[in-house]
């Protein structure tokens, strides 16, 4: 990703976890799964992927022995980790993060990250186990996109400051408050694109508008190109705190899919003038109505702004509730 040029369009698809399906894209790179039998062939344009299988008796640990003795492991840039143990109620993505801290002097050209491609046949996002991810920023100082999926454990300290990265994606069910302070408190100085899934409270997304000010109103991410605040329960209140943000003029992309939006806040959103000047607005899978599709559809030739408003919800019947769109 070069500077000031967002390049993730993987970003914008849709979610291949609720069809039972591991990542095909990652980093710009087509994944593939890693087979010591083939190696790697190709270190810059393929992310290798290392996952053990159920009732193997598989650790990852081995699983990255096996490609660290690869003899192109040192140019490998993009690297992706699924299930970590064939028995994953054993703990969480500690080992990993050990794996890859033992590994740092091997994996020198490492760029790309993503720990958790896990999908819901094999753990429901809110069971996926995570933990501390700030040695991996720590280790490796070259690391430009880092993705995360399950919020359970999931931390970011100390504190740490990571002159290179790009791209933070954290991917949730249920994101806490704790850990949003904990991303706000990094010193991320070139991050061009920040995507947080803030999930449900039922699931430990305790989060509310307020948690995000330090993005919205501080600025603490100024070079942002593109922000997502995604798979919301608090959707609306996210629109109103948007449109009063300065952040605002910088941001190319604004993503608020997969949430609780309704007509109200789309419509605060779609009447802004500076929100009619971003590249993309994202408003998919949220719950907006067939007079807000048609609006839209009737107006998009006269907007600068390519507004997504695919796979739209309705309310629940039995309790006239909206809910996000992944959780459990």
């Amino acid at each position: 990703m070069a500077d000031n040029d967002w390049n993730l369009q993987e970003r914008l698809q849709k979610y291949p976890g609720y069809r039972g399906e591991h990542a095909t894209t990652f980093a710009n790179r087509q994944v593939v799964e890693f087979s010591p039998e083939v190696g790697i062939s190709d270190p810059v344009g393929t992310a290798y992927a290392i996952r053990c299988e159920y009732y193997a008796g598989e650790k990852v640990a081995d699983q990255l022995a096996k490609l660290l003795q690869d003899n192109q492991v040192s140019n490998l840039q993009a690297l992706v980790f699924g299930i970590w143990d064939a028995d994953m109620s054993n703990g969480g993505s500690q080992v990993v993060i050990e794996a890859l801290l033992s590994a740092k002097d091997q994996l020198t050209s490492l760029q790309a990250v993503f720990i958790g491609d896990i999908h819901y046949e094999e753990s429901e996002i809110s069971w996926i186990v995570q933990s501390d991810i700030s040695p991996i920023l720590e280790a490796y100082p070259n690391l430009e996109v880092l993705q995360v999926r399950g919020g359970e454990g999931l931390a970011f300290t100390p504190f740490v400051g990571h002159e290179n990265l790009k791209a933070l994606i954290v991917e949730t069910g249920g994101l806490s408050s704790a850990t949003i302070n904990q991303i706000c408190a990094l010193n991320l100085p070139k991050l061009q694109h920040l995507e947080l899934w803030l999930g449900s409270d039922y699931y430990g997304g305790d989060s509310a508008i307020a948690d995000l000010n330090p993005i919205l109103v501080e600025q603490r991410f100024p070079n942002l190109v593109y922000l997502g605040l995604r798979n919301s329960q608090y959707s609306d209140d996210i629109a109103e705190g948007v449109v009063r943000s300065p952040l605002l003029t910088k941001i190319r992309i604004l993503d608020l899919s997969m949430g609780t939006l309704s007509d109200a806040g789309a419509e605060l959103l779609l009447k802004n003038p500076v929100v009619q000047q971003l590249d993309i607005l994202n408003l998919s899978e949220n719950y907006l109505s067939e007079e807000i599709i048609n609006f839209v559809e009737a107006q998009q030739a006269n907007f600068h702004v390519q507004v997504m408003i695919n796979g739209q919800r309705t309310e629940d019947e039995d309790d006239e509730e909206r809910y996000c769109a992944v959780a459990e």
